[in-house]
């Protein structure tokens, strides 16, 4: 499918979607869980995908509330994030793009497309990313944590995309079951890829239960 030429805006997630980061985030949580909770709390990533990807609003929120019974969740979500922060740039040599995005992304640019990228991410990871890969500055507009009201998997963050990209024909590429379930009610969004292995926790449930193509990486475009 010449999919450069049958759309003209391509919509992308950031973390795994983008780049290779999921890991990073279960490292940050793994910190700050032993912080707050216990200071030998472990799970596996397996787990993690589990309780904090959901189909849910507010999963991660209840599942610190409600199972952990920890009650102070934005002192935890500041903690976290800076966590993450510190764990990035202790890792910036290794941190990696998604096979064949960068090629992928040239294409949309080349044929004179756009694409933008749609995160549950505050403001400041998008930026550290555009600085450490300079062709994600050539996104037409990033949407991030505060400003929006809802994050996946609310379609809140996509009905926006569609709102201000008018009579563009739309495709999607997303990781996780999160922002498969957000990007799947829009419906001006014609095509979605599933970028992961299955390997992935939700991977079947993802298949059986949503209208997606399934690729490992972009080079299978």
């Amino acid at each position: 499918m010449d999919i450069i030429n049958k759309f003209d805006l391509f919509i992308f997630d950031l973390d795994d979607t983008i780049v290779k980061t999921e890991k990073l985030h279960y490292n940050a949580w793994i910190e700050t869980l032993r912080f707050f909770y216990d200071p030998n709390y472990d799970i596996d990533f397996n787990f993690f995908c589990l309780k904090f990807h959901s189909i849910k609003e507010n999963s991660i929120k209840s599942f610190i509330s409600e199972e952990l019974k920890l009650n102070n969740y934005e002192e935890i979500i500041s903690y976290k994030n800076k966590a993450y922060l510190d764990i990035i740039n202790q890792n910036i040599n290794n941190i990696e793009l998604i096979e064949g995005l960068e090629k992928f992304i040239n294409k949309i640019l080349i044929n004179n497309k756009q694409f933008v990228i749609v995160s549950n991410s505050p403001k400041i990871h998008l930026d550290y990313y555009s600085n450490l890969f300079p062709i994600l500055k050539n996104s037409s507009k990033n949407y991030y944590r505060e400003i929006l009201i809802n994050k996946k998997p609310n379609p809140e963050c996509y009905l926006k995309v569609v709102e201000d990209f008018p009579n563009m024909k739309m495709i999607g590429f997303e990781d996780s079951i999160t922002g498969i379930h957000s990007i799947t009610q829009v419906d001006n969004i014609e095509l979605i890829y599933f970028i992961n292995t299955k390997d992935y926790y939700y991977y079947e449930y993802i298949i059986n239960n949503y209208k997606v193509i399934q690729i490992n990486n972009y080079l299978e475009i």
